[in-house]
Order: C-alpha cells, then sequence, then structure tokens
C-alpha cells in the first residue's frame, strides 16, 4: 500500500491545482503495527514534493498510545526541519492523539469511510469579540453574563452553518459530518484567541486565570452547540496557535508563554500544542517528551489533542524567528526541558489501565 501513495498523491494533487484547492491532507495510522520505516520514508518524500499536503501522523487511538511511534514522530519534524532554513514545512506537520474522522482542521484531519464526506471548520473568535465589546459587558465584567451572551449570539450562528451543511448534503449526495466551532486564530490583527482571553481576564494571556478563562470559554462552545442542535465533530474548543496568533506570539515574545503553560491550557482547550517554535538544536528526547505529555493528557481525559512544533534551524532559544509569511507571525524561540530519556515499551501500544472516563464508568 505505501508503494501507491505517490502516484495517488500526484492524482489529488493535480485535481487540487486544477479546482485551486490551496491545501490538502494526508493522515498516516502509526497506531496499526506495521512498517513505521516505510510510512516515514513515504511521509518524507511528500513532504518534500507536494508544497499542498499536510501530513497528521496518528500515534494515540481511543486511549491507547503509540510511543515508539511518538519517537520516530519526533525524530521526523526534526529531520524534516533541517530541510529548510527557517523550519517552515513542519507547519504542515501534526502529531495527533485521539482525533475524531472528519474532524476539519489540518493538519488534524483524516477521512473515514469509503464515501465523499464533508465537513466544516468555523473560526468563531469574532463572535465572542463582539459580545466583549457590548457596553453592558465591558462595564460589568460578568463572567456568567459574557458566558450566556456568548451562547446565545453562537447559537443561532451555528444553527444556520449546519442547516446549509444538511441542504448541501442533500442536494448533492456527499455526506456532511458536522462542524468544529473552535475558537481559533487568523494572524489579522482581530481575530486572536489571545486577545480574547486577556479581554476577558483582564492580564495577559498565560497569567494565573487563563486555565478557568479557557475552560469557561470551551463551555460557551459546548453550550452552543447543544442549544444549536448543530451536527458536531472535531475539537470544538480554544485553539492556542502561538505562531498564527498576533497576541499569543506577542506574549510569547514577552517570556509571558511556556510549554508548560500551554500544557496546563491543552487540559481544558481545544488543540494541544500548536504551532510553538522550538530551537533546530533540540534533541530528539526532547520533542517527544512534549508529544507524549500531549498523547498523555489526550487519553486520561478522553479528548482530542495535537502537536505541533515547528524546530527552527540555526535558531536558540530566545531568538526569534524569521518567516515574513502572510499566515504566520514572528516570534521567541521557546525552550524544550533538558531531556535525554528515551521512553520504550515492550508493546506496540501503552494503554492507561485507569484513564478519567473509566472511573466516571463511561
Amino acid at each position: 500500500m505505501v508503494g501507491v501513495i505517490p502516484n495517488v498523491l500526484r492524482w489529488v494533487d493535480e485535481i487540487a491545482a486544477e479546482t485551486g484547492v490551496r491545501w490538502i491532507c494526508m493522515s498516516l495510522d502509526f497506531v496499526t503495527p506495521g512498517s513505521r520505516r516505510e510510512r516515514l520514508l513515504a511521509a518524507m518524500d511528500a513532504m518534500s514534493k507536494f508544497q499542498r499536503i499536510f501530513l497528521n501522523m496518528i500515534v494515540a487511538e481511543r486511549g491507547s498510545i503509540a510511543v515508539e511511534a511518538i519517537n520516530d514522530a519526533a525524530s521526523f519534524v526534526l529531520n524534516l526541519a533541517r530541510k529548510s532554513n527557517n523550519g517552515f514545512d513542519n507547519f504542515r506537520v501534526g502529531v495527533s492523539a485521539n482525533c475524531p474522522a472528519n474532524a476539519p482542521f489540518f493538519p488534524f484531519s483524516r477521512h473515514e469511510g469509503e464515501g465523499l464526506a464533508f465537513s466544516f471548520a468555523l473560526e468563531t473568535t469574532d463572535i465572542a469579540l463582539n459580545v466583549m465589546s457590548l457596553p453592558e459587558i465591558r462595564h460589568g465584567r460578568d463572567i456568567e453574563l459574557i458566558r450566556d451572551r456568548m451562547i446565545a449570539e453562537l447559537s443561532p450562528a451555528l444553527k444556520r452553518v449546519d442547516t446549509l451543511g444538511r441542504e448541501l448534503a442533500e442536494a448533492s449526495g456527499v455526506e456532511y459530518r458536522g462542524l468544529d466551532a473552535s475558537f481559533a486564530p487568523f494572524p489579522d490583527g482581530h481575530m486572536s484567541v489571545g486577545v480574547l482571553i486577556e479581554e476577558i481576564l483582564g492580564a495577559q494571556v498565560g497569567s494565573q486565570g487563563s486555565v478557568f478563562v479557557t475552560a469557561v470559554l470551551t463551555d460557551v462552545l459546548r453550550a452552543a452547540l447543544k442549544a444549536s442542535g448543530a451536527r458536531a465533530v472535531g475539537f470544538n474548543g480554544v485553539m492556542f496557535s502561538v505562531l498564527e496568533d498576533e497576541r499569543l506570539a506577542a506574549a510569547n515574545s514577552r517570556r509571558g508563554i511556556s510549554l508548560e503553560v500551554l500544557t496546563a491550557l491543552a487540559s481544558v482547550c481545544g488543540c494541544g500544542v500548536d504551532m510553538v517554535p522550538v530551537s533546530g538544536l533540540s534533541f530528539q528526547e526532547e520533542v517527544a517528551a512534549v508529544m507524549l505529555d500531549i498523547a498523555g493528557l489526550s487519553s486520561t481525559l478522553s479528548k482530542p489533542l495535537g502537536v505541533r512544533l515547528l524546530p527552527i534551524p540555526n535558531k536558540s532559544v530566545n531568538e526569534f524567528t524569521q518567516f515574513n509569511l502572510d499566515f504566520l507571525c514572528d516570534s521567541r524561540v521557546i525552550a524544550l526541558t533538558s531531556n535525554d530519556h528515551r521512553f520504550q515499551t515492550a508493546r506496540h501500544l501503552f494503554d492507561l489501565k485507569a484513564p478519567l472516563r473509566s472511573i466516571k464508568g463511561d
């Protein structure tokens, strides 16, 4: 099967070029037993030849963690970084843990099933920011009022999009899998998760209280989805994508964000550790440790999470990236905690014996 990947990708890439599709996503399953080496070689070849391709490396599924595959994924990310001058290529590489099929946000996306299907990736941050600009909200800072007003504004918007999805499915015969209503950033100076957190918190994002505010915003999305009756798929949470959010990038440059803060936020957000610049001199064990942390959180809490690290060649900690791209912000290179221990397992998969869901009885 690995041998046919280049031909399939070439065909899909040509279709994307003809139809004006900017990005496509390829998923590789490292949870299912098999030769990781062949899959990794095919992935590196694809990333080098096809500039439209995002890569989703699946390393945890249904709570089972492929520890050795995570070690390989860390090496892959570092090796890919060395092929460019600025480390940009890892923008297109994600390591996903327990992410459901048809989640629409790249690179943590994959299709499931033989039939055609579609889903919507929404960026609802502007709706929440508009609520924060209301006079009664700005003057009172009542967290319950903020939550309830956001739910009231989001619910009808989600219902409209969901209705459109169902109508398109009926008209086209293509299955509609749902929508992801996540608060996601865009580097335009306005669509900023960092700004949203700071508007509610009254302090720099990453300060104490950030986890609570993030939990409230995640609750807003879940409640709005329930009220709207919309079909949900994907993360449906708060996305802390550091290099895609001007305020997050600025907070990081001021050392207000660390990997420890981002990992804590991942416990209540909907993305994980995403778009984080680290030194190109990092060790494989250090990169793998970040991925293991997120896989551990994901499997324990039964929630989808991902990791997208960008090792920056020839850059040390506290130096700055230099991308000069319209969809990325430049920021400080974050330090990884020194780690020279490589975790190994005798079995292909490592299973937690009593994750949170087993205690709940789910």
